[in-house]
């Protein structure tokens, strides 16, 4: 199992969540097959990164991933990721090692 984690990092006004659920999370949710659903970040006081929304997309592996990632929905969400990657953290998580 492969696992994409993605951050939303705080902001004043929080313009960058509609976006976020608008956008990236019906692009994601396309890839995935199924709805990616957003959480709230509750806490996170042992870091300097703020965090306000929280997702996670799950892939059989990293090669599963890398092939939708080359899919017309994958490449959409690279080319609005490059535009929107000072607001987001991403993390990925492989279980296959």
């Amino acid at each position: 199992m492969y696992k994409q984690l993605f951050f939303l990092h705080k902001t004043k006004d929080d313009k960058a969540l509609a976006h976020f659920k608008e956008v990236i999370l019906v692009h994601l949710s396309e890839l995935a097959g199924k709805e990616i659903k957003l959480a709230k970040v509750e806490s996170n006081l042992l870091l300097d990164q703020k965090y306000s929304y929280f997702c996670e997309v799950e892939y059989e592996s990293e090669d599963k991933m890398n092939v939708l990632l080359n899919t017309k929905a994958g490449k959409h969400l690279n080319k609005d990721l490059m535009d929107f990657h000072q607001l987001l953290t991403v993390i990925s998580v492989n279980y296959n090692y």
